[in-house]
């Protein structure tokens, strides 16, 4: 068990989970599997008891299987459970890139509404995907949208939506009984009052299974004589909204069951775990402040090389930026391995950033963690690098040298001005003998104030090359770099920043983690279009004052409030927002289209809004 997991009971096995489940854990290893299975089990125990300590567990699960898409879905679910809204948000989002398909998108929206953002809510239901939903995700989402209606102080509005169901009085089950409650509850918000009490007496008689508490509010809002003796049937006039909009909170929440053992699913989403509660989740009346990006993570992993500074000069804006962050949460995560934590603490500063050692994590330290790993204590380890790789190297008990006439053990490569072809023949002859090979990273070039330099992967390449070996990578995109970072912050929910869509965003997704590409280094917004689905980042902006925005202003999704039109390699993007915030909407719709890589190279992008469209030429697509 990890240190930061919960505990299992002994009673608790991973044949607890349902078979269909355990099928999609078999990609891992059976020790893996079996403590992830036990840790789904326990959420399902735990879902409506303990809702804090199954979102434990869930997190747990994903730590572990993060790339599994029923664990991340089952995340979700379970944050939602614990009212953590921007959590269960990116999971749910996260689990939607895994598994394809729209059923989601209901609980989706409604996480909108947790997190203070009705009108996104009402956008997700009136897209276009949410036409794709089925029957009962279809109910789901109008339910939802209506929960956003009440947030605004629309009654009349969230009458019109769930009008659009289908309201016919006699029919049982979830379904009904949560659509009848609904309706019951919007039309009490707007001032009708005796058909609310109609309606609930139809949604109690259609929640056989008990799911909503229809009985009790007829109870509360019944006078000695004021329940109407009628049968619970459509009253003749509900299809007639009057013209009276008081403003009555929604619903408290009555959040999704999970089942004990996490049970079947269909192709793509449990069965087990519905889509969206039988009413929304309850959103204070006063205006709440908008969350900003950062604010939805515990930790924020910065790239540095083209991110926070190019060689000399910080990045424009980035001092500002990351002065703005909380430091215990910033972790500076760099795949250059020429200097150790606290040269490099020492070179932000010089910048006027304000970094400690203990904020910096390189591939030095993760590859010579890995050699570590792999090695007997005390082998002799080549270097080819800086100093500082070799005191890293040293450090964890190895004996770093320059020879391989010293029959080293193991090879560690990273990037060093002065690597010359000595060093490079060095390595050559040491691996040809049989030496593990690590290189801390394979980034081929590296970001100056002056342009691109060769970075350590072109330098790899050529070891690569003469030796027809592949080295094990400790940088991104590689596990252990991001790992050791992650474990640094003792973090749970990540986001990991950085320019290079090869190394920052196809690391962050091999770790399951959310990710922001900032337009600063070295791919392109036209790199980002191009993406294949590895190296799609979550978010894009042009630069790091994104993390101090709202979170919708960065993130790729259709809800942006833009429009995007296509005509062959042309394309028009228009609306009324923050420039920035369209560029996500772009990235979005091109991804959409699927467009091939030639077309994407020739699109010219336009917009009759003068700031965007200077963005877009500033960003070479305009």
């Amino acid at each position: 068990m990890r240190p930061d997991d919960p505990a299992l009971p002994e009673d608790v096995q991973a044949s607890d989970l349902d078979a269909a489940v355990r099928r999609d854990l078999r990609t891992l290893d059976k020790a893996n599997a079996d403590a992830v299975a036990r840790h789904l089990v326990m959420v399902g125990r735990l879902a409506d008891e303990d809702p804090a300590l199954a979102l434990a567990h869930a997190r747990a699960a994903r730590g572990r299987a993060s790339r599994i898409g029923v664990v991340r879905e089952t995340a979700g679910i379970a944050a939602y459970h614990a009212g953590e809204w921007q959590e269960a948000l990116s999971e749910l989002r996260a689990a939607r890139r895994i598994i394809g398909g729209t059923a989601l998108l209901p609980l989706i929206a409604d996480c909108e509404r947790g997190v203070g953002r009705p009108e996104r809510a009402i956008e997700i239901a009136r897209g276009e995907e949410a036409r794709a939903l089925d029957e009962s995700d279809r109910i789901e989402m109008l339910i939802v949208e209506a929960g956003a209606r009440l947030d605004l102080g629309e009654a009349d509005k969230a009458v019109v939506t769930l009008q659009r169901a289908d309201l016919t009085p006699g029919q049982t089950g979830p379904d009904a009984a949560r659509l009848f409650y609904a309706y019951a509850e919007s039309l009490l918000a707007a001032g009708r009052r005796d058909d609310a009490l109609t309606w609930f007496m139809n949604a109690a008689a259609a929640d056989v299974d008990d799911l909503t508490d229809a009985e009790l509010r007829l109870v509360e809002l019944a006078d000695d004589d004021a329940v109407p003796e009628i049968p619970p049937t459509v009253p003749s006039s509900a299809p007639t909204v009057p013209e009276i909009s008081p403003t009555v909170p929604s619903p408290a929440p009555t959040v999704p069951e999970i089942s004990p053992t996490v049970p079947e699913i269909s192709p793509t989403v449990p069965s087990s775990v519905p889509s969206v509660p039988s009413s929304a989740p309850s959103v204070p009346s006063s205006v709440p402040t908008v969350p900003t990006l950062a604010s939805g993570y515990d930790a924020l992993l910065l790239d540095l090389d083209g991110t926070v500074f190019a060689g000399h000069s910080p990045i424009p804006g980035a001092i500002d930026a990351v002065a703005a962050l909380e430091p215990s949460a910033v972790r500076y995560v760099t795949n250059n391995a020429s200097r150790r934590p606290a040269e490099v603490a020492g070179h932000l500063r010089e910048l006027g950033f304000d970094a400690t050692p203990d904020q910096v994590v390189t591939s030095a330290q993760a590859g010579a963690r890995v050699v570590a790993q792999r090695v007997p204590a005390g082998s002799t380890v080549l270097v080819v690098g800086t100093d500082g790789l070799a005191a890293e190297v040293a450090e964890l008990g190895l004996v770093p040298t320059r020879s391989a006439d010293d029959a080293p053990t193991a090879v560690i490569q990273g990037h060093s001005p002065y690597s010359d072809w000595a060093a490079l023949s060095e390595a050559a002859l040491a691996i040809a003998s049989g030496a593990l090979w690590v290189a801390t990273n394979v980034d081929t070039t590296l970001p100056s104030e002056r342009g691109l330099l060769i970075g350590n992967g072109s330098m790899v390449a050529a070891v690569a090359s003469a030796t027809k070996a592949t080295p094990v990578v400790a940088g991104k995109p590689a596990q252990p770099l991001l790992r050791d970072a992650i474990e640094s912050a003792r973090s749970t929910r990540p986001l990991i920043v950085g320019d290079r869509l090869d190394t920052d965003i196809e690391g962050a997704n091999a770790v399951g983690a959310d990710s922001l590409m900032v337009l600063t280094g070295v791919s392109s917004l036209r790199d980002a279009l191009a993406a294949p689905a590895a190296r799609r980042p979550t978010h894009i902006a042009p630069a790091l004052n994104a993390l101090q925005a709202p979170t919708d202003a960065s993130v790729i999704a259709a809800q942006h409030p833009w429009t995007v039109a296509f005509s062959e390699t042309t394309v028009t993007i228009d609306g009324d927002a923050d420039p920035a915030s369209a560029i996500p909407a772009l990235v979005d719709a091109v991804w959409a289209r699927r467009l091939d890589g030639e077309t994407i190279s020739r699109l010219s992008v336009t917009s009759a809004n003068a700031a965007v469209a200077a963005l877009l030429r500033e960003l070479g697509v305009g």
